[in-house]
């Protein structure tokens, strides 16, 4: 829950400093839709001062007001709700979390005294340097070294003719890895063509050491901030899923390229839900950190470690069959369920279920998955605590029904939260969840995902932008397949009229903001029963 609540004060304390830079006013209106909304997330995520000061205000608000207030009366009413929010703001404000990991240089160069001379003042740096006099080692070892930068000299780029520069270059896009050229000239058509090519950055002949390293140092810098924020999980520090394809389609056409071997293996905890429900959902995520970081600890710089979301994980091993993967993975699972969880006076371990498969070059990443999935069912179904090898005539004890939980609601933190809560859902029965979220009416309406399948259950926020709750609710009913839909009203409207006008309408249950998840979650529950 911290991070929604860090990421809940960012939000807001960004509209916060929108509303009042504009100097401008507004209408009472759409402060009380801002309030609103500020309202059911800051109870939700653990702000139940600022929730209450929030209700306070708005139960003094007329919906039919055209009222307009100033900006110094806006900021004066902001500043009475959102007190406790800016004082976690400034308490936020400069905290770095991010850790000291050592960076890994690809240095290329034809030349091995400049090559020496280079690895020594980069590793005199902290930095792990592959030296490489030709791009062929180049290519072997890139899908092996996960580099940090690759720095390679301009004259290798322009002879080769095998392709091998261009695969390096998109390789290194691909992974946001900074592409440096190097010079032994100072020409300015080298650097334009160095440039055409791809290269992120161009040293020539003339660079000096301090400027060598500090521009170095800047790229796999920026490299790092960018991979943090677009491809790691924030939680636990693994990958997240968007780099799962793009490191699977490299992994299968280096196996076709080379007929090497890898493994692919997917796992989660079992009976994770009991943990939360039991400890918290701060010892939930404690026990997923934990999890991913001795995995991290354990595992070569070659594997790679993704959260495939909630508590399941996907773990890629290179140069691996599915048996070695296996007894590696046995090894992971016998040291990880030996360590000793404390909760005040009471102690648990954990464990966890896995499926491994061999990946192959013809076999599409939805497919590999898949089978690593049908495995992980079978040592769920034999009772957890071990690990499957996906063979052919593995019956499928996948769940039979699906069940689509869409969440609409137009608050980011809000929307996250419930999307990552109820992946986490474990099913009472033969069915099985998927859950997908949209931040407005219209776009609910225009994706088809919801629509196939037999049962789909939404969360509808009452008051959104443009099409409101009530709308949609309404044009869903409309429907001709409007029986497939199961529809919670998730609403801080608390006058009578506004729940009789959704039940009418034929919502299905209501509650209203804010919300506990425990409730929430015994709500869906005896929805889904009636679904099936």
């Amino acid at each position: 829950m911290e991070k929604y609540k860090k990421k809940f004060v960012s939000n807001m304390k960004e509209k916060y400093d929108e509303m009042i830079a504009e100097n401008e006013s507004i209408t009472e209106m759409e402060l009380y839709k801002f309030l609103h909304t500020f309202k059911g997330t800051a109870g939700t995520v653990g702000y139940n001062v600022s929730a209450d000061k929030a209700e306070e205000l708005l139960m003094k608000m007329d919906l039919e007001s055209e009222r307009t207030l100033t900006n110094e009366e806006t900021t004066q009413l902001l500043n009475s709700v959102m007190e406790e929010i800016l004082e976690a703001a400034v308490e936020n404000k400069g905290k770095d979390e991010e850790a000291n990991v050592q960076k890994m240089i690809m240095l290329i160069n034809q030349n091995p005294m400049t090559l020496i001379e280079r690895k020594a003042q980069l590793e005199k740096e902290g930095y792990i340097v592959f030296a490489a006099m030709d791009l062929k080692k180049a290519q072997t070892a890139l899908y092996d070294m996960h580099p940090d930068c690759i720095i390679v000299d301009y004259l290798l780029i322009k002879t080769d003719k095998s392709g091998i520069a261009k695969e390096v270059r998109e390789k290194a896009e691909l992974q946001f890895t900074p592409f440096i050229m190097t010079d032994t000239e100072n020409s300015i058509s080298n650097r334009i063509d160095g440039y055409r090519f791809g290269a992120d950055d161009f040293f020539d002949v003339d660079i000096t050491l301090e400027e060598y390293l500090l521009r170095v140092n800047g790229k796999i810098s920026k490299r790092k901030n960018i991979v943090h924020s677009v491809l790691t999980d924030e939680l636990t520090g693994a990958y997240n899923r968007k780099f799962l394809d793009s490191q699977l389609n490299y992994m299968r056409y280096d196996l076709v390229r080379n007929g090497e071997k890898a493994s692919l293996a997917i796992f989660d905890i079992d009976h994770f839900k009991s943990i939360n429900d039991r400890f918290g959902h701060l010892i939930g995520d404690q026990v997923l950190r934990k999890l991913s970081q001795f995995i991290m600890d354990e595992k070569r710089r070659t594997d790679t470690l993704i959260r495939y979301g909630g508590e399941e994980f996907v773990l890629i091993l290179p140069d691996t069959t599915s048996i070695q993967a296996d007894k590696f993975l046995q090894r992971l699972l016998s040291g990880f369920r030996s360590k000793v969880f404390r909760v005040k006076e009471e102690r648990f371990s954990v464990t966890f279920s896995g499926g491994i498969v061999d990946i192959d070059g013809s076999s599409s990443n939805k497919k590999l998955l898949n089978q690593a999935d049908e495995a992980l069912y079978r040592a769920k179904a034999n009772g957890r605590n071990q690990m499957v090898i996906y063979e052919s005539d593995l019956t499928n004890t996948k769940p039979i029904k699906t069940i689509r939980i869409a969440v609409v609601d137009d608050d980011e933190i809000i929307r996250t939260l419930l999307t990552s809560q109820l992946q986490q859902l474990q099913p009472e029965g033969n069915y099985e969840v998927e859950v997908k979220s949209y931040r407005e009416g219209e776009s609910f309406f225009e994706d088809s995902w919801h629509k196939a399948g037999s049962s789909c259950l939404v969360l509808l926020d009452g008051i959104m932008p443009r099409m409101d709750g009530i709308e949609v609710l309404r044009k869903l009913r409309k429907e001709s397949s409007q029986s497939k839909y199961t529809v919670m009203m998730l609403t801080g409207r608390k006058a009578e009229k506004d729940i009789v006008k959704a039940l009418e309408l034929g919502a299905d249950d209501y509650i209203t903001k804010p919300f506990s998840m425990g409730e929430l979650e015994a709500r869906i529950r005896r929805l889904i029963q009636k679904m099936l």
